[in-house]
Parts: structure tokens; C-alpha cells; sequence
């Protein structure tokens, strides 16, 4: 169980559009560069990411062979300004593909059991839209990071069982397409998935106040006021 995601794994596997094509390395410095060349739904993979980065340039940690580490990239007519709420979108396809308990944390966690299960870092370029997910998916207590800024998990922790990456990147890229097709239809649906809902919420910088959800550009409301995701790094419930 967990296997490789080499292509004659993954690609027969694939449901719809993404991941053609689909470009593998065993090592490489991050996904989110080795996809910038391909067209529209090409996804990029690796064993190993040597200089992983998540939101705000945080190093992305994961030992080689045990999780799922992609990139994807999308070409949408969606307006550049509307673009921002996709990375919740995302968040929700990382969800429905992994397990049933995992809710979003704004803006770009996913959780599992009150710990970090995956991240998802969207990056716009010259109307590219790279979408790259760090998913712990096989890691066990002993691979993940110990000193991360949110306690992680995996799949394999909250589960008891090891997963067949191949299988969880297939169905975590069907989601996904989903998700972005009906975006591009109808603009962001809202978040279903909220993992603050009903919490209060304290930002880096200690200020503190009621989560009002997300409005329809995916921006956090606090006490009614809207913030942007470099306006409110370092959000936690309490």
C-alpha cells in the first residue's frame, strides 16, 4: 500500500481531464515551477519536493515517497479579481477527496481532527492559475514535522490504515475539476467545509473578534469587516 505515483500508476487511473498531461519526477525543487510550462488541467508530481513553500514563503516539509505533492494548472476565464476564493474552492475538493471529517481552515488549510492535514498554494501568473496541494497522506507520526507552526496529521494517522497515493491524487484531481467547472460557471458557491464556523477568531497580530464567514470573494469577515489573506495571517480559532 502507498505505492508511486510514476504515470503508468496515475494515468490509467484518471476520470476527466486533468492530468494530461502528467509530468513525474522523483525529486524535484517544487512542483509549482515544474507545472508552469504545461497547458491547461497539466499536473506536475514528485516523491520529493526539495524547496516546498506554502502561503507566505513557509517551507513545506515531506519525507520522500509517503505523501502527495502536485501541482495543477488551469487556464480560467474567470476575472483575475475573482480569483482569490478559488484556493477555498480547492481547500474543498482536498476535502471531499480525503476524508469525511476534513473542514477548511481560511484560507488555505485543510484539517483533520483539529490538526493540518493539507495545504493549497494558488498562484496567478500571466493568466496561469498554479494550484499546488501538499497532501500528508502515508506520513506517520515520527515523519511529520514536529516544530510546525499548525500540529500536522495525515491520512494515515487519523485513519490507522495506509492509502494508495495513486488512487487518492486520481480522485483528489476528479474533485477538483469538478469544483473548478462549477466555479467557472457560477462563481464561488460559498464554504460548506468551514472549520472556524462558530468560532472566534485571533490574528498574528492578537486582534481578536467574531468569524462571520467568508464573503463571495472568499475574504474572512471579522466582526463584519472583510480581510484578505495577507491582511490576516496567522489566523487561529478560539
Amino acid at each position: 500500500m502507498g505505492g508511486t505515483l510514476r504515470p503508468e500508476v496515475v494515468e490509467p487511473l484518471l476520470r476527466g481531464s486533468l492530468g494530461r498531461p502528467y509530468v513525474w519526477r522523483e525529486q524535484c525543487p517544487s512542483t509549482q515551477e515544474l507545472a508552469r510550462p504545461l497547458g491547461h488541467g497539466g499536473v506536475a508530481a514528485c516523491e520529493e519536493q526539495t524547496a516546498g513553500r506554502g502561503r507566505t514563503g513557509q517551507a513545506w516539509h515531506s519525507p520522500p515517497g509517503l505523501d502527495v505533492l502536485c501541482s495543477v494548472l488551469l487556464r480560467p476565464r474567470t476575472p483575475a479579481g475573482r480569483l482569490p476564493a478559488f484556493s477555498l474552492v480547492a481547500a474543498e475538493a482536498v476535502c471531499e477527496a480525503t476524508l469525511p471529517d476534513a473542514v477548511v481552515h481560511w484560507p488555505n488549510d485543510v484539517m483533520a481532527g483539529g490538526r493540518k492535514l493539507a495545504g493549497v498554494l494558488c498562484e496567478l501568473r500571466e493568466g496561469a492559475l498554479v494550484v499546488g496541494i501538499g497532501l500528508n497522506v502515508n506520513s506517520g507520526p515520527g515523519d511529520l514535522p514536529p516544530n510546525a507552526r499548525v500540529e500536522p496529521t495525515s491520512m494515515a494517522v487519523e485513519t490507522g490504515r495506509k492509502w494508495c497515493r495513486a488512487q487518492v491524487l486520481a480522485t483528489l484531481l476528479e474533485r477538483l475539476e469538478a469544483r473548478f467547472d462549477d466555479f467557472e460557471r457560477n462563481g464561488f458557491p460559498g464554504l460548506a467545509r468551514d472549520g472556524l464556523r462558530g468560532h472566534r477568531v485571533v490574528l498574528a497580530d492578537g486582534t481578536e473578534g467574531a468569524y462571520g464567514g467568508v464573503d463571495e470573494q472568499g475574504r474572512l469577515l471579522l466582526d463584519g469587516r472583510p480581510l484578505h489573506s495577507a491582511e490576516a495571517i496567522g489566523v487561529s480559532a478560539c
